[in-house]
């Protein structure tokens, strides 16, 4: 019997044993995994694979807080509260792990995480002190790879160039880190004002192939150095994208936001040429470009023939929901156009198309005033006059609009617009809202 006992006794530890390790193996897959999709920029996806961690992990300590495993477990759910932003219970589960581990470079490596818990909670002094004493102790992998991505921080918060070479070092010693450094790369060179580093940083990004998958943050990074600096060299910082392995659709949302910035610096011409190599292409990217351009074309359309080379342009791309809406305004925008010169309320008409469903505001602002000329004593010439005066480009037009307005004083529109109380003002809004509605059936 006995013998019969012990037998099961090793049967029942091996398999506790084999659950606690399980927890631990299933705890380091999802933290890895979660590591890739933080540095991917898929935030919410890693959160729930950290909370995973901890999960499996608490579970594997609690089973044997004294066993072989237990430092491991406790590092595990530092880390993930440190990434979830949970500082004060990192910095708990990160002691107990350091106390608990059996090696001393496994010690270091739990240092560089108390160390990044010490610099979120703001004590940048112990911080850069413990980093330094754990980067001393460990020959490679993630930990040391972060523990310089948090000494350049540090370093360069405080004006200390030295902090630019922990950025280029924690590439080399994890290749998972390159896009995380580049991007702490910018960030510091929009703080420090460094075009040249800037430009490394993009260029680096540019170069790597993983870095599509931070697209969204590469173009908040240029807007922001456009900002920083002016649009013109934001474009400039972009030059490499056209080198760049990255997936059509990525590569093609970095070259339309380097096409805006020159808009924005004031180069139309090589604003569209720059788009028009994107919508000479296929796919999602092509359809994009094509509809950046329509909005272009949009923006600066005053006549309804200004409107001709859109069409050519989206039919291409029609089957696409946004192609088909625009197409589809753009045939109501004519037809209530001509409606206009035997029905001059069909201009109100077209003048809110343009401007809701076109953005064409210039196109819009002369529908509106079609209408005003051609109606002088409507109720509804002072709602038109308004909506012009908010479309206007400048002072002296809209001096000349609010001049108009003063014959119309008395209108509930314009005392509303003046906070007054504009008795007739809804029911003039649901005649207007009947009559445009007819209009539009014709």
């Amino acid at each position: 019997m006995r013998r019969i006992g012990a037998g099961l006794l090793g049967v029942a530890m091996l398999a506790s044993g084999c659950a606690y390790y399980n927890a631990i193996y299933n705890a380091e897959q999802a933290f890895d995994e979660g590591e890739r999709l933080r540095r991917a920029g898929r935030d919410s996806a890693a959160v729930a694979l950290y909370q995973d961690v901890i999960r499996h992990a608490a579970d594997g300590y609690r089973q044997d807080p004294e066993g072989e495993w237990a430092d491991e477990a406790l590092f595990l759910v530092g880390r993930a509260r440190l990434r979830l932003g949970e500082s004060r219970a990192a910095r708990a589960a990160l002691i107990r792990a350091a106390e608990a581990a059996q090696t001393e470079e496994a010690r270091q490596s739990i240092l560089v995480y108390l160390a990044i818990a010490q610099a979120d909670a703001g004590d940048m002094v112990s911080a850069l002190r413990v980093v330094n004493e754990s980067l001393g102790g460990l020959r490679g992998g993630p930990a040391l790879a972060d523990g310089h991505l948090l000494r350049g921080r540090i370093l360069l918060a405080n004006d200390n160039d030295a902090g630019w070479w922990d950025l280029d070092r924690a590439p080399e010693v994890e290749v998972g880190t390159r896009v995380e450094a580049a991007i702490e790369r910018l960030r510091w060179a929009f703080a420090n004002d460094q075009v040249d580093r800037a430009e490394e940083g993009f260029s680096r990004l540019l170069g790597y192939p993983e870095a599509g998958e931070r697209v969204d943050t590469i173009v908040s990074l240029a807007l922001a150095a456009a900002d920083r600096w002016d649009a013109q060299v934001a474009a400039d910082l972009l030059d490499r994208v056209s080198l760049t392995s990255w997936d059509q659709l990525a590569r093609a949302r970095i070259v339309l936001t380097r096409a805006d910035l020159y808009l924005e610096a004031g180069n139309q011409e090589l604003a569209d040429r720059t788009a028009r190599s994107v919508a000479d292409g296929v796919g999602d990217g092509a359809a994009e470009a094509r509809l950046r351009i329509a909005q272009w074309q949009l923006d600066e359309a005053a006549r309804v023939q200004d409107l001709d080379g859109i069409e050519p342009l989206l039919l291409p791309v029609a089957g696409r929901p946004a192609a088909a809406a625009v197409l589809a305004a753009l045939d109501e925008v004519r037809a209530l156009a001509g409606l206009g010169l035997d029905e001059p309320l069909a201009w109100f008409a077209a003048a809110e198309t343009a401007r809701d469903e076109l953005g064409a505001w210039m196109l819009a602002r002369g529908f509106f005033v079609a209408y005003a000329d051609a109606n002088h004593d409507a109720p509804w010439v002072p709602k038109a006059l308004l909506a012009a005066i908010d479309m206007s480009p400048g002072e002296g037009d809209r001096v000349w609009l609010r001049g108009r307005l003063e014959a119309f004083r008395d209108s509930p529109y314009v005392l509303a617009a003046t906070g007054a109380a504009a008795p007739g003002f809804e029911a003039l809004e649901e005649d207007l809202a009947l009559r445009l509605s007819e209009v539009k059936r014709r």
